[in-house]
């Protein structure tokens, strides 16, 4: 989980608040506002502790020395706590390692708000497992982890979602294939309201935080009888949540071939 300026400028400046208001009270009362002050020094600093410093340097750690598994929500859970305007979740995952094999983790995990629809019992994603402990595990945002220990930084196949198993160079062909056919769908493809009945991440970052998910759809064509199908495509992180189940998006189809459907805005 990344912080943005405005949000760390938002914390210090709230911390210089709070430090702020214990000077006027020590001033004001000195033996109340002393003990206030440590009191409040106390429960904040262990919140803050607890809910950022601490999960943000244990990622870091793991990033660097752990290693790429694939896990699968069971759970999903609010806690209550929100940071940077992202909550703070419970998860129970599945996770599948090379290392530990399948196993159940617990897991606290504060999520980029765009990415909450993602976070949905049965979803599939990329995480890093720390290799001294495989219980301790952080979500791999980038898609940019090694697959196995010592080399990091390289992604050496895609760890999770349908295309699992195949070399990244390998799931990029594959993407760029599909994109020219998509083009060519949209230059001549007739334009159709569709709903979204599943949606699955195919384990590839695009551009950044932009997934490569598969659809599957059902057509709506105003002159014609509806048809369900599957689409492959790259859509903006930012509007993932317009994807999601029951959402209803455009398409352009081939009156044709009805197998030939892509997103029409993404």
């Amino acid at each position: 989980m990344k912080f943005s300026k405005i949000g760390l400028i938002g914390i210090i400046i709230g911390c210089f608040g709070g430090l702020a208001g214990l000077v006027v009270g020590i001033a004001a009362d000195p033996l109340f506002g002393s003990i206030f002050a440590v009191i409040f020094i106390s429960i904040f600093g262990g919140v803050f502790w607890s809910v950022l410093i601490k999960p943000m340097m244990l990622s870091r750690r793991i990033a660097k020395n752990g290693v790429a598994a694939s896990a699968k929500i069971l759970e999903i859970h609010d806690t209550g706590v929100t940071v940077n305007n992202s909550p703070q979740v419970k998860l129970l995952v599945e996770v599948n390692s090379s290392l530990s094999g399948t196993y159940l983790v617990e897991t606290k995990q504060i999520i980029s708000r765009v990415q909450v629809p993602q976070f949905q019992p049965g979803a599939m994603f990329q995480v890093i497992v720390d290799p001294n402990d495989k219980n301790l595990i952080s979500f791999d945002y980038g898609g940019n982890h090694a697959t196995t220990a010592g080399s990091p930084g390289i992604v050496e196949n895609v760890v999770t979602g349908p295309w699992s198993g195949i070399g990244r160079e390998e799931a990029e062909r594959r993407l760029a294939e599909i994109d020219k056919k998509n083009k060519d769908i949209l230059a001549s493809g007739i334009s159709s309201r569709a709903i979204v009945t599943k949606y699955t991440w195919l384990g590839i970052y695009v551009n950044g935080n932009n997934p490569a998910v598969e659809l599957e759809i059902e057509v709506l064509p105003l002159d014609a009888s509806a048809f369900k199908t599957k689409v492959i495509g790259v859509i903006m992180e930012s509007s993932v949540s317009k994807f999601q189940p029951g959402e209803e998006i455009y398409v352009k189809y081939d009156s044709y071939n009805n197998s030939k459907v892509t997103i029409e805005h993404s």
